[in-house]
Parts: structure tokens; sequence; C-alpha cells
């Protein structure tokens, strides 16, 4: 017996369709494709971007040769969701850039299964499970460990899900369940203020130059996103007052988000091509940028830290296992080594452990039991 489940997942920066066969006593068998997400997506009505997903599963569907073959779709769907049910969710707001409208307060699941519908090859392909990307890696976490509690996201974004008692969330009372997962949403904390004594100049200014100043604060402050642009403008301010580059500004400093995560890691690293990036840097230059990409990215990894440690003390200090995903934690040369020293300074005996597209098979493995 060899059983199907598709999985794709939207989560930002890319919209990936996977394809899982369980077999029994074998390890799943996983097949994907990753697509870019243009950047015109993010701002295309909502009928044409949940369309332009559908066509992307269509794509895949033809190419593995699945035509007319019912598969029961996963949906990771990595934006602030009000989920009533598994297959019910609404969009509370975008997040990492996107402004699509006629979307927010809307099913995204029914959006997903209209657009598919529509299309001739997979008419036959149904959303059966909606699901964050947190709750799809503490899933798969949970197959590996099974002390797994908790499955955070770090890469374009971050958030974070971890397994809760019932009888201590009071909107579930009189649910006969033990316990249920969380989306902690956790990107967007300190909207109410308590980052306020954390935020630099810098974190103020990218703040107010995007397109949701006040929101996704923890966010702005630790994600693949946001931290290139913060080590950019600190550098800027930096050479505008000719303590580096000897005055000779290099024009990637002048524009918005012209840094990526991955340029941080890399100039950590000292891996690629950096005096392709600042062509007018000097040997001193280039320790100044290491300095400054090394304090941007250790922030981040501290502050992620935290909020592992935030959950620790919530399951009452107990040992557990964290399944983390996202390429800045996977990618980043120093990120999870530092993030990891953080916990055993704060006393934190949950661990860290790499669960690799965790995301998509935890998807595929609830849809597997919707």
């Amino acid at each position: 017996l060899i059983i199907l489940f598709f999985f794709s997942d939207f989560g930002g920066s890319t919209f990936r369709v996977i394809l899982v066969k369980l077999k029994p006593n074998a390890s799943p068998d996983i097949k994907s494709t990753t697509l870019s997400m243009e950047n015109r997506m993010k701002f295309v009505g909502g009928e044409e971007l949940f369309d332009h997903l559908a066509k992307c599963v269509a794509d895949f569907i033809k190419k593995e040769s699945l035509d007319n073959i019912e598969i029961p779709l996963g949906f990771t769907f990595s934006f602030p969701m009000q989920q009533a049910s598994l297959c019910y969710g609404t969009l509370v707001r975008w997040t990492k850039g996107f402004e699509n409208p006629d979307v927010v307060d809307r099913n995204v699941a029914e959006l997903l299964n209209r657009a598919l519908a529509k299309n001739e090859v997979t008419k036959k392909v149904k959303v059966v499970a909606l699901a964050n990307d947190t709750a799809g890696t503490l899933v798969a976490g949970c197959c590996k460990y099974t002390d797994c509690h908790s499955g955070v996201i770090l890469g374009t974004g971050t958030n974070a899900a971890y397994s809760e008692k019932v009888s201590n969330v009071s909107s579930l009372s009189g649910c006969t369940e033990k316990m249920v997962v969380i989306n902690m949403e956790w990107g967007n904390f300190g909207e109410l203020g308590h980052l306020t004594d954390l935020q630099t100049d810098y974190d103020k200014q990218l703040d107010a130059s995007s397109n949701n100043p006040g929101k996704q604060l923890y966010e702005k402050m630790i994600s693949g996103m946001y931290i290139g642009e913060l080590a950019r403008l600190a550098l800027l301010k930096r050479a505008t007052s000719k303590s580096i580059f000897s005055g000779n500004i290099p024009d990637v400093l002048h524009k918005e988000n012209s840094l990526d995560g991955a340029v941080v890691s890399n100039c950590i690293s000292c891996e690629g091509d950096l005096q392709a990036v600042f062509p007018t840097a000097s040997p001193a230059d280039v320790a100044v940028i290491q300095e400054v990409c090394n304090a941007v990215s250790n922030r981040a990894a501290r502050l992620a830290a935290a909020g592992v440690h935030a959950i620790w003390l919530k399951r009452e200090k107990e040992q557990f296992t964290v399944a983390v995903d996202g390429s800045v934690f996977l990618k980043h040369a120093t990120f999870a080594k530092v993030m990891g020293s953080t916990l055993q300074e704060l006393g934190c005996t949950a661990t860290l452990e790499i669960a690799t597209d965790g995301s998509g098979l935890g998807s595929a493995l609830i849809a597997a039991i919707a």
C-alpha cells in the first residue's frame, strides 16, 4: 500500500509543492519543487494570487504524471490566521511585505480550493487540512522525537507553536481533548510596547518604513527578511559619518532592502565575494562590516532563544525537544550556535533539533490523518 499526499507551502519568499508517499515500515518518499515568488505577486488581487498557486500545483502534477488522481492536499499558510477548524482559517493580516487585497478575513483554504477547481489539471485535488508552518514542524518533530512539544520557524519570518494542556486554555472549556497545539504568532510580540526598551534607532527606522508599522516587531528584530536591512542601516550611518569607506559609500548601502540574510551570514563567515558587494571596502572596513553583521545576528539569535525560554517556562521548565526549521537557523553561519549557547546561559533545558523540511512533512502527515 502506497498513500499519496500533496503538501503546498506558501510562506512568503517561495511556494513549494511536495508529494509525499507513505509506505509501511519505510521512510517517507518525498518529491518537491520550489518556486520563487516574484515581488509583483505580493500586490496582485487575491484571486490572481491563488490562481497562481493553483497553477504551480498543476505544473507539478503534470511533471509527476499524476493527472486525474484524487490526492488530498495539506496547505501550509505561513501568515497569521484565525483557525476555527482543520480546514477553515481566515487571514488576520498580511506580513512579510504582502499586501494582496480581498484576502484578509477570508478562509484561505476555500480560496485555494476554488482556484484548484478552476484548473482542469487540479480539479481532483482538494485542501483537506490547513496548517501553520510551525504546527507542521511540531508534528514532524513528534515523528522523530517523542518528547517534542514545540515547533519553531526561523526563516524569512519567524513564529512558534507549542503543545498546551486544554485545561489551561479558557476558550476551550468543555473540550474533551487533553492537549492542543497553540500557534503563538510570536512574530507580533512587542505590539503593546514590551520591546520598546530593546529597540534601536535602526529598528525604529526599519519599522517606520515598512508596510506594517507597529506590527511584527519581534519578527523585524529576528528574521531573515529584516536582519540584512538592519545591517544596512547601521553600516550606512557609519559610512555617512565617514568612519568607514572614507566617504566613498557603496551604492548598495543607498538601496533599501538591498542586503538580505544570506549576505549578512556571508560577511560573518567571509564566504562569497564581499568585494563585489562592497567594492570600496578596505580590510579595516571589512572588519567593521563583520562586526555589525555579528551584532545584528547575535542579537537576533539571542532574542529567538528568549522566545524558546518563555515556552520552557510556560511548560513548567520540563525537558523537551524543539523542532526547528527555516533558512536562518539552517544556513546562517552562527545563528544556531548562538541560539543554543544562549539557552544554556539561561539555564533552559529545552533542546533544539533540526526538522529539515519539517513544515512540509508535518502538513502532509496532518492531511494523512484528516
